[in-house]
């Protein structure tokens, strides 16, 4: 019964993992992706009460540069095997 059990477990191990990591790969782009949105926004704001509102390149490329930064920083902490 025992071996049973284990062998039905062993077998949906790797699907568990595979969740997981979709899990984990959604959650670094959420991590990455909402703080530079925010921070796009924040500056957007900033600018135009200045009065000298910035290009739309500018805030995608702002945004793309502080969302990989975001990335990289958090991908070994979000990614780490919990084995």
């Amino acid at each position: 019964m025992r071996a049973a059990m284990t062998s039905a477990v062993a077998r949906f191990a790797p699907v568990a993992r595979q969740r997981a990591r979709v899990l984990q790969f959604i959650g670094l782009a959420v991590a990455s992706a909402v703080p530079a949105v925010l921070w796009v926004i924040i500056v957007e704001a900033i600018a135009v009460a200045i009065g000298s509102p910035l290009s739309l390149r500018t805030l995608i490329v702002m945004g793309t540069g502080i969302a990989t930064f975001l990335a990289l920083v958090c991908a070994p902490i979000v990614l780490r095997n919990h084995d």
